[in-house]
């Protein structure tokens, strides 16, 4: 998997996460140290009633206006600077919007004829908040679908020489205003920036880290 943020990391703990994202304990289970790849679901953050809550998505985008989400792609990222004029995103843009968290992410830098991963984590805190898209996907039978997909910026400069691109990485002082279903795109827009390369700091890690299968601390740098 070496798509841009095709991959990141998750290892929050139900306490962790509450008190990162200022939220209630969710009424789902947490499966600690996980990797997380498209096609899994993933946890998200939402509002709902003025608050911010946790849900469950698939990590894989699929609009509501689809008649079957099993033929029908389910993009992993929109781009930022196209996802105001995109129809798969654009009324999610306009209204549901969301917040990953992640404890890290992955990037692979091509180096001959081999791809060298990296991890990249915050200097400091459990983790990032990517910006994020969601959309409540409902069958004839009334049966819901949540799913999810993350926006990518420009790299900074820390990150330009592994890959061009990054996931948009909202600081806790943007998050009320891109939850709030109320605020204009013109508004949010502004916040598709890239997040300064001081916080964060990247690792190179070994290559089994492209293989889906192969998860865990190992992966990781020492601490």
């Amino acid at each position: 998997m070496n798509s841009m943020c095709g991959r990141y990391t998750f290892l929050f703990t139900v306490q962790s996460l509450v008190e990162a994202f200022g939220i209630a304990p969710p009424g789902f289970d947490i499966v600690e140290g996980s990797d997380i790849t498209p096609g899994q679901h993933v946890v998200i953050v939402r509002p709902e009633r003025g608050r911010r809550v946790a849900d469950v998505a698939f990590w894989g985008l699929i609009p509501h206006w689809v008649k079957d989400p099993n033929a029908c792609s389910k993009p992993i990222q929109a781009r930022a600077e196209t996802v105001e004029e995109k129809p798969t995103f654009r009324g999610a843009f306009r209204r549901k919007r969301c917040l990953v968290p992640a404890s890290g992410f992955y990037e692979w830098k091509a180096e001959g004829k081999v791809k060298q991963p990296f991890y990249i984590h915050p200097v400091a805190g459990a983790g990032f908040a990517f910006a994020g898209l969601m959309e409540d996907w409902q069958g004839p039978d009334g049966e819901v679908m949540v799913s999810t997909c993350l926006i990518t910026t420009e790299a900074n400069d820390l990150l330009a020489g592994i890959h061009p691109r990054m996931p948009v990485i909202l600081p806790e002082s943007a998050w009320d205003l891109w939850l709030d279903p109320a605020a204009q795109t013109r508004d949010v827009k502004p916040l598709l920036v890239p997040c300064p390369g001081d916080l964060m700091v990247v690792h190179p890690v070994g290559r089994a880290s492209r293989q889906v299968e192969m998860q865990g601390p190992a992966l990781f740098p020492p601490a």
